[in-house]
């Protein structure tokens, strides 16, 4: 009987402990049921800190996958008036939650430092969670908070001193220099808007110089300097009047003197008309638009051109269509313009251009970035007369004859494993003081 009894007592030696070692992880379990969301949100946008999100908001389960969401978080951007932003949270129910959309917004202030926009950024997007949040486990755990207004009163009609005016003054500049050669650059500017619902305004001013020089020495005696310098200054006024949901008029006025392009001064000026498929209310996740412009050209040039002019003035036209999506499966900007000027009874003197940026989630982990523009040109009317010579041709100087230019971009990526993105892990993630200037 002693052996049988010594028997049973090791079993439960060795099991019992097994067991209470293997006991559930019920904090484990309700952190996996918890809501499952994916944050879409564009990378340039000041507020989109996914790290500081993932940190702030831990009642969530975040995904790197829309297809594997309870939510799909999608965040799109736009100016206001005031060079502030205006933040569209969408709230879109996949699953369990299929049917429900939700749509939130934040503004923020020219003024905000980045953490107080991710803060008030992070505020909303929790306000907006609750609703789906109150489905899961984790709901029982929620604490809600309410901080009370100073003073129970009506809050006052705003009051702008400076009536909706923004003022904008800048300067910068870089510098690189090493044995052979020496870059500098320096550019400046001047902005002043006004945006209301009924109007906008815009006048910008800007000027930039760049100057490059390369040092060589064929022998101990003999050494010289090529030195090339370019000059640009820019000027350019808007004034648009909205004409309802879908018009809008406008007036635009541009100013430029370049070396590059031997333009002593080119002034524009012309009237423009917009119409918008769908209401301007929508632009943050869909806008197409279709505008025509119609005015006149003012050109007085540094060198006889090719066409043995030193100045002219001739009518011009524009026709431009411009299509912007922000949409669960990615976002897609594309462009089409094309203008011509009228000289010697013709509209020979013309151009086409397109452009196009998406970033599009094929299916699930595939994505696609594709970025590409190709213009069909006819309208140089600057170009000087007179060949080119070698330093000219290699220092890029000026603009040369084309009848075309084309650029494009393309990336495909595919990401697989882990769906859950929920940590952040910094170390020797930013370190080092490594930069790079490009001239």
């Amino acid at each position: 009987m002693r052996p049988v009894l010594a028997a049973v007592g090791l079993v439960c030696a060795l099991v019992v402990p097994v067991t209470a070692q293997n006991a559930p992880d019920t904090t484990r379990t309700v952190q996996d049921s918890a809501l499952r969301v994916f944050f879409d949100c564009p990378n340039f946008s000041r507020g989109c800190d996914f790290d500081f999100i993932r940190t702030e908001i831990t009642f969530v389960n975040w995904v790197r996958d829309r297809e594997s969401a309870d939510v799909h978080l999608l965040i799109s951007t736009q100016e206001t008036g005031g060079g502030g932003s205006e933040y569209t949270l969408t709230y879109i129910g996949r699953k369990r939650f299929t049917g429900n959309t939700d749509t939130l917004r934040f503004f923020s202030t020219s003024t905000q430092t980045s953490d107080e926009i991710r803060h008030g950024l992070a505020r909303v997007i929790k306000v907006g969670l609750m609703r789906y949040v109150a489905a899961t486990p984790l709901a029982d755990k929620i604490q809600i908070s309410y901080t009370a207004p100073s003073e129970q009163t009506a809050a006052p009609a705003v009051h702008d001193p400076w009536n909706y005016w923004v003022f904008t003054v800048r300067f910068g500049g870089n510098y690189f220099a090493e044995k052979s050669q020496n870059f500098f650059n320096a550019n400046t500017g001047l902005s002043a808007t006004r945006t209301t619902e009924l109007w906008k305004f815009n006048l910008g001013l800007s000027g930039r110089y760049s100057e490059s020089n390369f040092h060589f020495r064929q022998d101990s005696v003999t050494a010289f300097t090529i030195q090339s310098v370019a000059r640009r200054y820019d000027g350019n006024v808007l004034l648009v009047r909205s004409l309802g949901t879908h018009w809008s008029a406008g007036l635009r006025g541009t100013g430029t003197h370049s070396t590059f392009l031997n333009q002593r001064h080119v002034l524009k000026l012309t009237p423009a008309i917009e119409y918008a498929f769908f209401p301007y209310s929508q632009s943050t996740r869909r806008f197409v638009t279709l505008q025509y412009a119609v005015g006149l050209s003012q050109a007085s040039y540094l060198d006889t051109t090719i066409y043995d002019r030193t100045k002219e003035t001739l009518p011009l036209q524009t026709l431009t269509l411009a299509v912007t999506a922000t949409q669960p499966w990615g976002t897609v900007f594309v462009s089409a313009e094309g203008s011509s000027f009228y000289r010697n009874n013709t509209l020979n003197k013309n151009s086409l251009s397109f452009f196009g940026n998406a970033d599009v989630r094929l299916f699930k982990g595939l994505s696609l970035s594709l970025f590409g523009s190709v213009s069909f040109i006819h309208d140089q009317l600057f170009l000087p007369k007179g060949g080119v010579d070698e330093a000219t041709l290699l220092l890029q100087r000026r603009q040369f004859e084309t009848s075309f230019s084309y650029q494009t971009f393309l990336s495909l990526s595919y990401r697989f494993g882990s769906t859950y993105n929920n940590v952040v892990n910094p170390r020797f993630g930013s370190g080092g003081g490594f930069f790079f200037i490009s001239n």
